[in-house]
């Protein structure tokens, strides 16, 4: 179980993005006997200076889950339903498997929502409080928000929905291998978005994880009002001859352009990065907008990219 690494709305930290990166490639490396010589190269002395190697047996993971800090992922931090998008459907119904805090814990005899208000209070650096406050209240209604996993992928049988324990065998499971990057031959002029996006992009694919990529299919942010916006755009050349292409951006109502739209000249088989600085304005009602960018080279057409944007609430940096 990993924090799921991918740009949305509320999740945006560079900490929980890379965890999640780095969680999601040892699950596809662990089983796998040639990487990582010094963890499986057993030591020639256990008692002497060439005790530097371990002799681990490489092992395979069996099943792969996400959670998300996104705001549609509600959480005692916060259920405000402005922040869900008009846009798209919450992109966590039907992903994978959910657990009710309100249920009482066999044990314990009281509710997960009260068990999460005793964590909380350990929670020193970051809103303790919270769950001091439930507890000298006896109410837990802001930790009994159901708390959702989304299903990655899975060596053994499994359902997307069903319990994260569903289909675990005791004992060691094959090995599986995934297709890695595969390159695509693009064509003429195009626009895509950069940064982590990009990454992501190619990311998910060579993990074997297209399902991921397809949550969020169009590139969105939040923005506290009067915050800066950085956007960065790709311009491809993959024709044989240079070419100029011209972005500009429509913007909505009280936004403007640190960095004016422009023409760009792109190589032959090169790629321009432009990046595009956009400040929201200073007030308004919090919700989703959209930003459209347009590209055009010679008086035609040649790519179009729309930007989402939750404005007048922060996310936890960067953002």
């Amino acid at each position: 179980m990993t924090l799921l690494p991918i740009q949305v709305a509320g999740e945006n930290h560079g900490d929980h993005q890379a965890a999640g990166v780095i969680a999601t490639e040892a699950f596809d490396l662990a089983g796998d006997p040639t990487v990582f010589s010094e963890q499986v190269a057993a030591p020639r002395d256990l008692h002497g200076m060439m005790n530097m190697t371990e002799g681990l047996r490489p092992w395979q993971p069996q099943k792969l889950y996400y959670f998300t800090d996104a705001f549609e992922g509600y959480s005692q931090y916060w259920h405000e339903p402005r922040v869900v998008s008009p846009f798209r459907a919450s992109f966590l119904k039907g992903t994978g498997p959910v657990y009710s805090n309100t249920d009482v814990s066999p044990s314990r005899h009281v509710s997960y929502g009260q068990i999460a208000a005793e964590e909380q209070v350990f929670y020193l650096t970051q809103e303790g409080n919270l769950g001091k406050q439930a507890i000298a209240k006896g109410d837990f209604h802001e930790f009994e928000q159901p708390v959702h996993f989304i299903f990655g992928k899975s060596t053994v049988d499994s359902n997307i929905t069903g319990d994260i324990f569903e289909g675990i065998k005791p004992g060691a499971v094959p090995f599986v291998r995934v297709a890695g990057y595969q390159p695509v031959n693009e064509e003429g002029l195009t626009l895509t978005i950069g940064g982590p996006w990009a990454f992501y992009r190619e990311f998910w694919k060579a993990h074997d994880l297209g399902e991921i990529a397809q949550l969020i299919p169009v590139p969105e942010r939040a923005v506290e009002w009067g915050g800066t916006l950085y956007v960065p755009l790709l311009v491809h050349n993959a024709t044989l001859s240079s070419a100029d292409v011209t972005l500009t951006v429509v913007l909505p109502k009280g936004w403007t352009e640190r960095s004016w739209s422009a023409r760009y000249p792109v190589r032959a088989g090169d790629t321009y990065p432009a990046q595009f600085v956009l400040v929201a304005p200073s007030s308004g009602e919090v919700g989703w907008q959209e930003i459209t960018w347009n590209a055009e080279a010679n008086g035609r057409a040649v790519g179009k990219l729309t930007f989402r944007v939750l404005a007048g609430t922060g996310g936890g940096l960067p953002q």
